[in-house]
């Protein structure tokens, strides 16, 4: 089995001064806290143990994933009500299903690797 690629196994950790100033956390001079430091970063970064790297929470793509369940729950139930109404029956419509799924299945081939590589492609660079 092929390795997975290094953006996923290994999270891709961004200096914290790159993401947030740090002179201006700093109180009298010294040094910011970790906790002002996890404060003050974008939303969907997480503060390293180290304290001077950050990474992509990837826990917020499983948090914000239910709105994505749901609308592909309702939109294909809409969808599919609206199909099984315009169909035709008898072998003309199978004919018809079969052709629209084969359709179906090479544009989602074809999408789904670019969704894939844009989205992994996005989470290598800071915002």
């Amino acid at each position: 089995m092929a390795a997975p690629p290094p953006s996923i196994a290994r999270p891709v950790l961004v200096p914290v001064s790159q993401l947030v100033d740090l002179t201006a956390l700093g109180v009298d001079g010294r040094p910011p806290s970790r906790r002002r430091i996890r404060a003050a970063l974008p939303r969907g970064w997480v503060l390293e143990p180290d304290g001077l790297h950050a990474r992509r929470d990837l826990r917020l793509f499983f948090r914000e994933a239910w709105i994505l369940i749901v609308g592909l729950t309702v939109f294909g139930s809409v969808g599919l009500a609206f199909l099984w109404g315009a169909m035709p029956r008898g072998w003309a419509g199978i004919g018809r299903l079969a052709m629209l799924l084969v359709v179906l299945t090479l544009v989602g081939g074809w999408v789904a690797p670019a969704i894939t590589r844009a989205l992994l492609r996005g989470s290598r660079s800071p915002d």
